[in-house]
């Protein structure tokens, strides 16, 4: 999926789910390919973070025998993040402490477009 068809999934999920603070794309490296949030925060920042996480997690995965990592959802102090993570790119997802009831939608809507 090219970055002009994932931007327009990206806002879409924004404007869908009121409670969605920031959404971003990212290649396996951490690049942005496209990315927004309410609160001005660093995208770029975001999507490394969230890159880093993966080696880690296909230790994880491998240390108990259960494969690599598809997506995580972190509790956090102010809120929860969700990343689903594809071959050519991943998408992360973040919301405040409010939106717990919202995983499940913001989950099914990312996988739908990492998938």
């Amino acid at each position: 999926m090219s970055k002009a068809e994932i931007e327009p999934k990206l806002a879409g999920i924004m404007s869908e789910i009121a409670e969605v603070e920031g959404i971003v794309a990212f290649d396996p490296k951490g690049n942005v390919i496209s990315g927004q949030t309410i609160g001005g925060d660093d995208v770029k920042k975001i999507a490394k973070a969230a890159s880093d996480l993966l080696p880690r997690l296909t230790l994880l995965g491998s240390s108990i025998q259960k494969g690599g990592p598809r997506e995580i959802t972190i509790g956090l102090t102010k809120g929860y993040a969700f990343v689903a993570y594809g071959s050519k790119y991943s998408v992360l997802c973040f919301v405040g402490e409010d939106a717990k009831t919202q995983l499940g939608l913001i989950s099914r809507h990312i996988k739908g477009i990492v998938k």
